[in-house]
C-alpha cells in the first residue's frame, strides 16, 4: 500500500499521557463534588472531549471546572514531558520520505495544544483535530484532516491505540494501524487485532513506515 499521509491518535499512542488525563479529571471532580471517580468511570466517558466528560461528571459548571482541569492537567503533564522513546523519530522520517502527518484527538483543544507545547509535537504537526463535546466522531475528523490534504482515503493510515481507533480508520476508509506499544493500549490483548496492523514496539513502526 501507497502511503502519502499519516494521521495519529495522541493519547497513549504518541505519548503516555492517558495517565495525566485520568488525575485531572479526579482532581477537578474531587474539588468540585468531593468525591474521586474510579478509573473505570472516566474511562467510560472518554471519546468525548474534555467540556463533554466534566459536562458528564459535573453539569453547568464549564465556566469553572474546564479552566480548573486545564491547570491540574498542566502540572501533572510534568510527568509525561517526552513522547514515546522513538516517536521523534517517526516523524522525522515521515518528512524525509515527503509523506504528511497530522493528530486526529478525541480530547478537547485547549489540553491537546498544552500536550503538543509540551511534548515538542508542534515542529512536526500543523494539522491537528480535536474532539466533539457530545459525540466521538473521529472518522469525521480523519475526512476533514484528508480534504484540507487533497488525498483520498486510501493514501492516508490512522494510527490509534485503542479498538475505537481501528474501527474510527475503517469508518474513514483509510488504513488502520494499531499502536500496542503502551502499557496503557486497549490492543495489546485484543482478540481481532489479527485483523488489521499492529506493533507492540515502536522500533516495529519504524521499520514498517521505512517500507512504506
Amino acid at each position: 500500500m501507497s502511503l502519502n499521509g499519516i494521521l495519529f491518535d495522541l493519547d497513549g499512542t504518541l505519548a503516555d499521557t492517558l495517565p495525566v488525563c485520568i488525575q485531572a479529571y479526579q482532581a477537578t471532580v474531587q474539588h468540585f463534588c468531593g468525591r474521586t471517580p474510579e478509573e473505570s468511570e472516566i474511562y467510560a466517558k472518554f471519546g468525548l472531549n474534555d467540556e463533554g466528560v466534566l459536562e458528564q461528571f459535573i453539569p453547568g459548571q464549564l465556566d469553572q471546572t474546564l479552566p480548573y482541569y486545564l491547570d491540574r492537567y498542566e502540572q501533572f503533564h510534568a510527568q509525561c514531558p517526552q513522547v514515546f522513546p522513538g516517536i521523534d523519530r517517526v516523524f522525522t522520517i515521515l518528512k524525509a520520505k515527503g509523506m504528511r502527518a497530522a493528530i486526529v484527538t478525541g480530547k478537547g483543544s485547549q489540553s491537546a495544544a498544552i500536550s503538543m507545547r509540551i511534548l515538542g509535537l508542534t515542529r512536526w504537526v500543523d494539522i491537528i483535530e480535536s474532539g466533539f463535546a457530545h459525540k466521538a466522531d473521529k472518522p469525521h475528523s480523519i475526512g476533514l484532516v484528508l480534504r484540507r490534504w487533497g488525498l483520498p482515503p486510501g493514501q492516508a493510515a490512522y494510527v490509534g491505540d485503542a479498538p475505537s481507533d481501528i474501527t474510527a480508520a475503517r469508518r474513514a476508509g483509510v488504513l488502520p494501524v494499531g499502536a500496542a506499544w503502551a502499557k496503557t493500549s486497549l490492543l495489546r490483548n485484543d482478540p481481532i487485532s489479527q485483523e488489521y496492523i499492529t506493533f507492540y514496539d515502536v522500533d516495529s513502526f519504524i521499520r514498517w513506515i521505512e517500507q512504506s
